[in-house]
């Protein structure tokens, strides 16, 4: 209950502050990355996750000087391997040649996809000027959909997301950016309960 409550606490504010037409029509931005995910999990016993791809669309306001308002589409996708465990069968003779044995896979295997539909909110710490680089800080909320785990069916979570960001402002309003972001999803299946994708991409 808590965790929605601050998903609430983030969204509601830059949902009323979108509904001002003057502001949308002047401040609106959108923006394209792709990238890998440097870390998720959590991680069963005997299990390995591949980096994966990650890829996200963005249409976003800005609000303040400081301050924007983003909705971001992200899908991340990844691999789950296994360490193969070997071990003798039982009530099998043992021939010449050596005893018979069998193998098992530790953990399950398979492809992992998430998808996401989110707001955020950017905090510009150090405004980027024309030509410059500038730093900004990532938060927001939204529901994280996964449509595809090698054990469990395709579910539907809400989660929270945090991160921070650098962007280089080339002419007029367009940038280059580079972002990485935790996003934390609530009661998902395993291995897919939390990913940090890094994405490089450009801002219009």
């Amino acid at each position: 209950m808590m965790r929605l409550r601050r998903i609430a606490l983030i969204t509601v504010p830059s949902l009323t502050l979108l509904l001002l037409p003057s502001v949308a029509r002047a401040q609106r931005f959108v923006g394209f990355a792709g990238g890998t995910n440097v870390a998720q999990g959590p991680v069963l016993p005997y299990q390995n996750l591949s980096s994966g791809v990650a890829g996200q669309a963005s249409l976003g306001y800005r609000l303040a000087p400081r301050l924007r308002v983003r909705f971001d589409a992200l899908v991340s996708r990844f691999t789950a391997t296994a360490l193969t465990l070997y071990y003798n069968v039982p009530n099998r003779p043992c021939p010449s040649f050596g005893c018979g044995s069998g193998a098992a896979s530790a953990a399950p295997t398979g492809s992992v996809g998430v998808a996401s539909f989110g707001v955020s909110e950017l905090i510009d710490v150090l405004p980027a000027a024309p030509g410059g680089p500038g730093f900004y800080l990532i938060a927001g909320g939204g529901a994280y959909y996964v449509f595809e785990h090698p054990t469990a069916p395709s579910v539907m979570r809400f989660g929270l997301s945090g991160g921070a960001g650098v962007e280089l402002r080339l002419e007029g309003t367009s940038a280059i950016f580079l972002e990485a972001r935790y996003h934390g999803l609530m009661n998902a299946p395993a291995d897919s309960r939390w990913l940090v994708p890094v994405t490089v991409g450009m801002r219009f």
